[in-house]
Formats: structure tokens, C-alpha cells, sequence
């Protein structure tokens, strides 16, 4: 007989107003996240102005390499750290994101730079294990596709849309070597934000059922009543197969997205004709942010499996038409293809890669997978920092943008040999997966 599942009556409670607070909380990582990659892009050409004696190729590896290897760090680190608690790390991640986007304004010299970049690096890599791990566990079980989908893909897009509007607003006020600092300090406003509030959220359900086995706590803070529970051991070699999938489908978004985030306002728009910022204006604002809103409303319906497949083919699909109508069309008609691909992009990947680290795995080895698939797309981008600039100016657009969307096809493939974890309860995977022994009646 299979036993019965500690946290349904939680699970299965409707969409509340705690579940909108956490959801904002987890999202304000995300804004910092989006906030700094666009506005690094965005203001590219003014820190290499302030450090004259750097190239362009030099500085953005001090703006990109420096930061993406402080997400590798952080999301390994805290991936391994939350094993102990989500809530005892909760706040840290926002407090190094402060830290590190803040004192950007002050640094000397490009060796400041970078150490900064990079401890803000860490903060967001462990905030992309920490708040869609943690929003997951919070979540109930009809909305948690939506739920996430709103503080990550939805949330990093606004930040990158702030940051075009703030870099905007301050050009004409602002003198050149002064703009770069305030508008890349800018992005620790969001973090300081909620530092305090993520300090006293409870601890996750999930986390005092199936890790802590706290059934005392679990009572009082979310009035659930059950029982001590008797779990078998996991491992995480028992996941590898999954976990490989997951973490490939990250790793080829990255290297296409990431393409168009870091080089999309210099090199495409430029290619395009179009200002840099008037372009990410029109990408986000037209584009992006509105079909995330549409990957939410969507998620809970259609599954996760389904509209990252979709959104892959939709992105290799337009991509490759970009590449092969490139210099045949009119500016506006490139333009449209392009943003139809980031369309895609939204509905599918964007917003449900990092789904997977969390909902597919028992709660022990939660965060680790998650820092595993956070890691997975660093990777990607850092092949993107790397070699993008090389195979462009090696290759030109239209070959690197076949390449990006022949990733895109295979990535299709990839996807559809995940499990569908859409209306599935967490707690009844959990049960599934680790072998739940024996759940013993309240006493």
C-alpha cells in the first residue's frame, strides 16, 4: 500500500496571497540577474572608454567571464549549502548581489571590476538555486508552473527592461564616464529590497517534511499534521540520466539566448542599422516581456515539456530564417524575425529551463541538481563569451545564426525525453522517488 501524502492538504490549497509574496521575493533575483547582463551589454563601450588601455574584446571578459564564473561558484556552493536549510541562506544570496552590483560604482580599476563582478556572480548564481527551489517547495500543486514562470523568465526580462530604461533616462544627465557606474550600481536596488523580507519567510514545507523531518515545526507553521516519516537514502548517480537532460537543454538555451543578450544591441543591432538601446527596447518591451506573461498564463495548462519543445523549434525556426533573409530585407522586416524568435524563446525555454533542477528531484538532492543545471548554462555562457565574438568576426552573422539555430532543433530532441512534471505534487514524487518506507499516523 502506497503511503499517503503528508503535505496534500497544502499542496492542493488555492492560489493565495502567500504564495504572490514569495513569488516577488524569488523574482527580485531575477530582476538583478536581467538588470545587470543587459545594462554589462548596454554600457560596453563606455567602460572601455574609462579603461583606455583595455580593448573591447578585454572588457567584456572583465564584465561577462567575471560574473559567470561567480554563478558557477554560487550555484555549486549553495546548490550543496541548502541541504542544511533554504531558509538560513535566504537573504545571503540578495546580500552579495547588493554588495557586488553597489560598490561597481566605485571601482578603480579593472582588476576591482572583475572581483566585484564576480562576487556579485555568486549571489546570483546562488539565488538561481535558491528562490525557484524555494518557490517551488512553497508553491501549491495547480500553480506552481505559473508561479515560477512569473519570478523567473517574466522577472529577468523586467530587469533587462529596466535597465535599458534607466541607462536611457540617465544618458542625456549623466556625464559618459559616470553613466556606466551609476546605471551598473543601479541594479542593486532591487536586492536590498528583500534582503529583510527573505529573512523571515518560514522554511519550506518540503524541506521540514522530507529533509528535516521536523514534524513539530511543520505543524505550527503550516498547520499539517502527520506523523514521523521513515525515507529511504537517495543517491544522486540514481538521477544522472535525468539530471544530464536537464542540464543539456540549460547549457543550449544559454548559448543561443546569450548571443543575442550581450552582443544583440552592438553587433546585431549595428548590423541592423538600429540604435543599440531603441533595439533592446523593442525586443524586450514588444517581445519579450509580454510572452513570458503568455509561458505563465500557459504553463499550468500546456506543461513544461511541451512549450520548451515548442519554443526550441520556434527559435531554431526564426533564427534560421534571420540568417538566410539577412541583407535581403528591409531593417524592419530582420527586426521582426528576430523579435518572432525571442517570442519563442519566452513562450519555451526561457522561462522553463530552469524548472527542471527543481521539480524533477527529491528534496534532499534538490539543490544540488539545481546548482548542477544552473552550472550546465554558465557553461553555455561562457562558450558564448568566449567563441561567439570569434566565430562572428570569423564567419559573419549569417553562419553563426544557422549554427545557433541548428542548437535550437537539437535541443527539441533533448526535451522531449524529459518527464512531464506539470500537476504533479512534489511530495508524491518525493514519495515516488525516494521510497518512502512508512508514513506513521499522528500520534
Amino acid at each position: 500500500m502506497k503511503p499517503s501524502n503528508p503535505l496534500k492538504d497544502y499542496e492542493e490549497k488555492k492560489l493565495g496571497i502567500f504564495h504572490l509574496k514569495t513569488t516577488l521575493m524569488a523574482g527580485a533575483g531575477q530582476i538583478v540577474d536581467g538588470y545587470d547582463l543587459t545594462a554589462a551589454a548596454l554600457v560596453l563601450s563606455l567602460v572601455e572608454s574609462s579603461f583606455s588601455s583595455y580593448n573591447l574584446v578585454q572588457v567584456s571578459l572583465i564584465l561577462f567571464l567575471s560574473i559567470t564564473l561567480g554563478n558557477i561558484v554560487g550555484g555549486i556552493l549553495f546548490g550543496y549549502l541548502v541541504r542544511h536549510g533554504r531558509k538560513r541562506f535566504y537573504g545571503i544570496d540578495a546580500t552579495l548581489m547588493t554588495l557586488g552590483a553597489l560598490l561597481q560604482a566605485f571601482a578603480q580599476s579593472p582588476y576591482e571590476l572583475a572581483i566585484l563582478r564576480f562576487l556579485l556572480g555568486v549571489g546570483i548564481g546562488a539565488d538561481y538555486v535558491l528562490s525557484p527551489l524555494i518557490n517551488a517547495e512553497y508553491a501549491n500543486r495547480r500553480d506552481r508552473g505559473k508561479l515560477l514562470a512569473l519570478s523567473g523568465g517574466f522577472m529577468w526580462n523586467v530587469g533587462a527592461l529596466l535597465s535599458v530604461v534607466a541607462t536611457i533616462a540617465l544618458e542625456p544627465l549623466v556625464p559618459q564616464d559616470m553613466l556606466w557606474r551609476i546605471v551598473l550600481a543601479s541594479g542593486s536596488i532591487p536586492a536590498i529590497a528583500v534582503i529583510y523580507g527573505r529573512r523571515k519567510f518560514p522554511e519550506t514545507p518540503q524541506y521540514l517534511a522530507f529533509v528535516k523531518g521536523d514534524v513539530n515545526e511543520l505543524r505550527e507553521k503550516y498547520d499539517v499534521s502527520t506523523g514521523s516519516i521513515s525515507l529511504r537514502k537517495v543517491f544522486l548517480r540514481a538521477f544522472i540520466p535525468t539530471l544530464v537532460l536537464a542540464s543539456l537543454t540549460w547549457y543550449l538555451f544559454d548559448v543561443s539566448a546569450y548571443s543575442g543578450v550581450f552582443f544583440g544591441p552592438s553587433v546585431i543591432a549595428k548590423d541592423l542599422g538600429v540604435n543599440g538601446l531603441v533595439f533592446e527596447l523593442i525586443i524586450l518591451g514588444g517581445f519579450a516581456v509580454p510572452w513570458n506573461l503568455a509561458s505563465a498564463a500557459l504553463n499550468d495548462m500546456l506543461g513544461r515539456r511541451l512549450l520548451q519543445a515548442v519554443g526550441f523549434a520556434g527559435m531554431g525556426a526564426f533564427t534560421l530564417l534571420f540568417a538566410l533573409f539577412f541583407g535581403k530585407i528591409m531593417a524592419v522586416e530582420s527586426l521582426l524575425l528576430y523579435g518572432l524568435s525571442t517570442i519563442f524563446s519566452q513562450l519555451g525555454p526561457r522561462t522553463v529551463v530552469g524548472f527542471w533542477g527543481v521539480e524533477l528531484f527529491p528534496a534532499e538532492l534538490r539543490g544540488i541538481t539545481q546548482g548542477i543545471t544552473v552550472m550546465s548554462g554558465r557553461l553555455g555562457v561562457l562558450i558564448t563569451t568566449f567563441l561567439f565574438p570569434i566565430i562572428i568576426s570569423s564567419y559573419g552573422i549569417v553562419d553563426t545564426m544557422i549554427l545557433l539555430a541548428g542548437l535550437s532543433f537539437i535541443a527539441v530532441l533533448v526535451t522531449t525525453l524529459l518527464p512531464e512534471p506539470n500537476q504533479v505534487s512534489l511530495a508524491e514524487r518525493e514519495i515516488q522517488l525516494r521510497g518512502v518506507q512508512d508514513i506513521a499516523k499522528e500520534k
